[in-house]
């Protein structure tokens, strides 16, 4: 068994190309035993965005605080607290925060990688 706080989770800056504003907390991960699943913690700041991307997992989000416009496929939609939305595999998406607070949701991806932030500061 694996238990922490949210609060005692280290903070990571995503400093990819297309990002702006968007940090992210690796809950759980194979690092800490779970080892089909990441669960993560992402907050965009106002104004902030990721780019728009496609990848072979696929996501299960649930928004806790804010309001973002979700571009998924061909369509936009806008969520707030208690929306929950599923991104199949390989559907291009983007997330931009369009509110006036900072936008949290949390947000899995199937994999029993340990996260690349986390793997690097293990090594070193």
């Amino acid at each position: 068994m694996y238990v922490t706080s949210v609060d005692r989770v280290r903070e990571y800056v995503v400093r990819r190309s297309g990002y702006r504003g968007v940090r992210v907390k690796y809950l759980l991960h194979a690092g800490v035993g779970a080892k089909r699943l990441q669960l993560r913690l992402f907050t965009i700041d106002v104004d902030g965005y990721t780019r728009m991307e496609r990848h072979e997992h696929e996501h299960e989000i649930y928004i806790l605080k804010g309001r973002g416009l979700f571009r998924v496929g061909g369509s936009e939609v806008t969520l707030g607290p208690g929306d929950v939305m599923f991104i199949e595999s390989r559907e291009p998406h983007q997330i931009i925060n369009v509110g006036d607070e900072p936008l949290e949701f949390l947000c899995t991806k199937l994999t029993g990688e340990i996260p690349p932030e986390i793997r690097a500061e293990m090594e070193g």
